[in-house]
Order: C-alpha cells, then sequence, then structure tokens
C-alpha cells in the first residue's frame, strides 16, 4: 500500500462508518433491493475535497451513490451521514469487490479529476394496509359461514412486486426500441431488435441493429453512445434504477 493509499485510508477511519453492516452491498439481491426502493434525485459532480464529507450527502435520509470508472460500476451506501457499504462490479471479469476500498478508489480517483454520480434517495417501506370491509357486508357474511382466518404466502406479497418490475422491463423494451428507430438512421444503421438479459443483477440491453443499405457503414460505436445518453433520461422516467450494460450486436 503506498503513502497516498495509506492517508486515503486513514481519511476514510475518521468519518462516520457502520462497521457491523459494511458488508452488505456483497449480496446483490439486497443491492437490487434498495435500487428497486430508491428515487432518482439528480447527478452531481464531486470532487476530492468533496470526497472528504461524502457521508453529508445523506444527512438526513438514505442515499445511494453510483457511477462508472474504468468500465467498472461503483455504488456508495450512506444511511443517515453514516457510510454504510461500498462495492465496486466489473461486469465483463464478474467480479465484486465490497467494503471500504472501492470507496477508497474513488477517493483516489477523484484527486486526479471530478467524478460524476447518480444521487437516489432510498424510500421507507410501504407498510402494508388492510381495508376493513364494511360491517354491513360483514353481519350478513357471518350468518352464513364461518370466518376462516386466511395465510397469505409469501409469493402471493412478492407478486404485485414482481409484475411492477415485469412491467418496467417492457416499458424499457418498448421506449428503447422507439429511440433506436429514430436514432439509427443517422447513423446508418436499422433496427432489427433488442432483448434484455439480467445477470448478477445487472440488465443487459442487447441492441441488435444492421446496416441500412448497400453502401456506407453502420456506426455502431457512435450509436451506441447516443443510446446510452437517452437510456439515462428512459430509465429515470420509467423510474429503473437498476444498473445496465448497453450491447450493440451488427448483423448481416
Amino acid at each position: 500500500m503506498g503513502e497516498e493509499e495509506k492517508e486515503v485510508y486513514e481519511i476514510i477511519a475518521s468519518l462516520p462508518i457502520d462497521t457491523g453492516r459494511m458488508n452488505v452491498l456483497s449480496d446483490i439481491t439486497f443491492e437490487a433491493q434498495l435500487l428497486m426502493r430508491s428515487k432518482f434525485l439528480k447527478k452531481i459532480t464531486l470532487g476530492y475535497e468533496d470526497m472528504l464529507k461524502i457521508n453529508e450527502l445523506g444527512k438526513d435520509k438514505e442515499v445511494l451513490l453510483t457511477t462508472e470508472l474504468n468500465n467498472k460500476r461503483y455504488i456508495i451506501y450512506i444511511d443517515h451521514g453514516v457510510i454504510v457499504s461500498s462495492a465496486e462490479t466489473d461486469p465483463d471479469k464478474g467480479t465484486r469487490i465490497v467494503g471500504l476500498r472501492p470507496l477508497a478508489t474513488l477517493i483516489l480517483a477523484s484527486k486526479i479529476k471530478p467524478l460524476t454520480f447518480k444521487l437516489f434517495e432510498i424510500q421507507p417501506y410501504e407498510e402494508e394496509k388492510t381495508r376493513e370491509a364494511p360491517k354491513t357486508v360483514y353481519r350478513e357474511f357471518i350468518t352464513k359461514k364461518k370466518i376462516v382466518p386466511t395465510t397469505i404466502h409469501a409469493a402471493e406479497k412478492k407478486e404485485p412486486k414482481i409484475m411492477e418490475f415485469s412491467k418496467m422491463l417492457k416499458e424499457l423494451i418498448d421506449k428503447t426500441k422507439q429511440d433506436v428507430e429514430d436514432l439509427a438512421p443517422l447513423y446508418g444503421c436499422k433496427l432489427v431488435d433488442v432483448k434484455l438479459a439480467i445477470s448478477r443483477g445487472i440488465i443487459y440491453i442487447r441492441v441488435y441493429v444492421k446496416k441500412k443499405g448497400f453502401l456506407g457503414k453502420c456506426d455502431i460505436e457512435k450509436l451506441k453512445e447516443n443510446i446510452k445518453n437517452d437510456l439515462e433520461v428512459i430509465t429515470s422516467m420509467i423510474d429503473l434504477n437498476l444498473p445496465y450494460k448497453v450491447e450493440v450486436i451488427q448483423t448481416k
């Protein structure tokens, strides 16, 4: 460990840290649940001095910060001014590092240039609401049939959330198709299909295109860059906060 890195860890040690929950982000499912409960607030740019007081971004609430650096994805979890955990994910290698090291990496990187983060606020759990049946209906019911307590299974409770997530994914596909249909001709391409795959908590958006005509070429790199920019808006519109990776594949 170099002197600069030691200095960063000493700074981190002086910040409020929940050591008991430092590894909570090792569970990808837990991260996905946090993101599903999150509301996108804004994009923020943090320099080195800002990173040294990053915990203040969540003084009175639970927040998540996400960013990308060197093709790796980073997430920081802050709970009411206390740093809970940070994680680094490499989608290409399928590796994940959790703890304080990812935060240290970001602080060191911010010395070179400011970093842009997406800031999310984690919404509190919604309590299950039970609706009382009208008294007249209830009285009529008990005269005809003995009341049997109903057991709600865990799968039944989760179903509405799963259905909501499925609708979000369908909307993501539809809006992405519409966007690519508009963008593709500008770069000599034509949309073939859009498919989604979910792996290790990341949504892979695969856009299949082909060359528009016999002459010229389909510039998939420029098309991909513009799709990524538009997807930031699309995912915010439909409140889909899970991490995603875009792939543009040219077919014959």
